[in-house]
């Protein structure tokens, strides 16, 4: 009996324990991996046949079907893949392939012609790899285990389109597999070790074609996942206030007299409480006063009149949300509810920094952020790597 690339194996029935047990159902072994020899071995041992679809001198398995474990008919014939696993057995080490992005097949053959192993973390129907470890072209010891996860996506779309997923702040893992979600590949300016997202591309929501390759700026930030003790913020100064806040990997949030405009420079309550164990990250809300400054004068005469004190404008209305940063000119910013012409006051909440600008331009809308400032402003809240902060805008 011959298979569609090579011989089929005549196999044995395996010892029964009676007549009646001969169209028993059986199980696929796993035979992934397997050389040749041991092959024969495993697939006579549960009774089945095989043909092979790969190159004549294979000496392993890459893939087979049906899936280990499926019930099969005592006697049948499955299918398996094969490859040719080529190693250096003088150095006793490989090279790792890089896999990312590629089916399942692909990923199968690479690993045997480098000779060595994987295992994977997605779902079971997996069709594409999104991300390895060790990285490509790591030098590894022959039959090393590698980590590879998986997502199951369509190879192919039906209008050759697809729409630009938002991976801005986004972790390493999940970019990956929001890019290999929506079908595209990528490239990251950036160091090697990046970890996060901080800029991208074209913007969120375009459509782009299918399987194109877009840009994302990567940046290497360490999250802290320790938790902090909430300090004493009651009473000190906003110089003091900040800067405690900060070293703690904390979010501060004022409230009160002059938080709107920045002028605040004492605290006069707070939550959570002093002493609080919280996450680094969390959200601080303090009650905010103006101090009045003392002066001595000489005593003079009363005035008839008094003028009536300049006030600003209050800000009455605002909202807190995520801003981003975009090529844009200096001083304008945009956003998707106010019209254009309104001059707001955007706030860093974790630093109080402020920076004031004009709406000339309409925002994309993405949830959670609600303003896309100019370079030129976002920088003075925060450096551009960190790609979208939390501040409230005021109008």
């Amino acid at each position: 009996m011959v298979g569609l690339l090579g011989p089929l194996p005549v196999l044995l029935a395996p010892p029964l324990a009676g007549a009646g047990s001969l169209h028993a159902p059986v199980r696929m072994p796993n035979v992934i991996h397997f050389d040749r020899a041991t092959t024969f071995a495993a697939m006579a041992q549960a009774g089945l046949y095989f043909r092979t679809n790969g190159p004549r001198d294979w000496n392993e398995v890459i893939a087979e079907h049906p899936p280990p474990g499926t019930l099969v008919p005592w006697g049948s014939t499955v299918v398996l893949a094969t490859s040719v696993a080529t190693v250096s057995p003088a150095s006793g080490e490989t090279v790792v392939p890089d896999v990312l992005y590629r089916t399942r097949a692909e990923t199968f053959a690479a690993m045997a012609q480098a000779g060595l192993y994987f295992s994977t973390r997605g779902p079971v129907n997996w069709t594409i790899v999104v991300a390895q470890r060790p990285r490509p072209g790591s030098r590894v010891p022959v039959r090393t285990t590698v980590a590879v996860v998986t997502a199951h996506v369509a190879l192919s779309s039906p209008s050759g389109m697809t729409v630009m997923p938002d991976v801005v702040h986004r972790s390493r893992t999940a970019a990956f597999n929001a890019m290999a979600s929506a079908g595209l590949y990528f490239t990251v300016n950036g160091p090697l070790n990046w970890t996060i997202v901080v800029a991208q591309n074209p913007r969120p929501g375009a459509r782009v074609a299918w399987h194109g390759t877009v840009v994302l700026a990567g940046a290497h930030v360490v999250a802290p996942s320790s938790t902090v003790r909430v300090p004493t913020l009651i009473g000190l100064n906003r110089a003091r206030v900040l800067a405690d806040v900060s070293s703690l990997g904390l979010r501060l949030y004022p409230q009160g007299v002059g938080s709107a405009n920045g002028t605040w420079d004492r605290v006069t309550a707070q939550n959570p409480a002093p002493g609080t164990l919280v996450r680094r990250g969390t959200l601080v809300v303090v009650d905010t006063t103006r101090v009045a400054t003392v002066t001595t004068t000489t005593a003079v005469a009363a005035p008839t009149a008094t003028a009536p004190p300049t006030t600003l404008r209050p800000l009455t209305h605002d909202r807190i949300g995520v801003a981003t940063w975009y090529a844009y000119i200096p001083g304008q910013c945009a956003t998707s509810y106010l019209p254009k012409g309104t001059r707001i006051t955007v706030q860093d909440l974790a630093t109080g920094r402020i920076v004031q600008c004009v709406v000339t331009d309409y925002q994309d809308y993405s949830p959670g952020r609600i303003v896309d400032l100019a370079q030129t402003q976002f920088a003075e809240l925060a450096p551009l790597w960190r790609g979208v902060i939390e501040v409230k805008v005021s109008w």
